[in-house]
């Protein structure tokens, strides 16, 4: 399903979102087994409360987690390429969750994405479901829902990670 990683050359290159014309260049190392022997879950939210009680609810089932402020941040961060789940806002500054899919996807990069969001539009459900992402939520998230979500989007993930799940029992 997901082609190579993008990064294999060692060079992400990324349009810097909201400054016309500039271009992040981004070391990505995509050959560290740390990274890639457990689910890494990415999660992206320009609300930092929502962003860190995510991490906190994620993390207590045992997955590895790193949390990002933007896209952009995501994007210029060395670990893309190791993301087997990417749970987005909807509605973030510079790149909505919408429009990151989008660019990774279009950049060969069809990371299995959950978007949320405060303000839901069946419009965009629709849109976004059509262009692959596995789940569109509202927020106040549903554990019980969210979990399932992160479940599909791992079977969707590169078949040669370990994705069974956490590696230690949860706390």
């Amino acid at each position: 399903m997901l082609g190579a990683c993008f990064c294999e050359g060692g060079h992400l290159l990324a349009d810097d979102f909201g400054s016309p014309g500039q271009t992040v260049v981004v070391e990505l190392d995509c050959g560290r087994p740390d990274l890639s022997s457990m689910a890494l879950i990415s999660i992206i939210d320009d609300d930092e409360d929502f962003r860190v009680a995510i991490t906190d609810l994620i993390e207590v089932k045992g997955f590895k987690v790193e949390a990002f402020a933007s896209a952009v941040d995501f994007l210029a961060h060395p670990n893309v390429c190791h993301t087997s789940c990417l749970i987005a806002d909807v509605h973030m500054p510079r790149m909505t969750g919408i429009e990151l899919h989008s660019y990774l996807v279009g950049s060969g990069r069809d990371i299995p994405t959950v978007l949320i969001t405060a303000f839901p539009d069946d419009s965009a459900r629709v849109r976004a479901l059509g262009q692959g992402v596995v789940c569109y939520l509202s927020k106040p998230v549903d554990e019980e829902t969210l979990f399932k979500c992160v479940g599909l989007a791992l079977q969707r993930a590169q078949p040669h990670q370990n994705l069974s799940g956490p590696s230690r029992s949860p706390q």
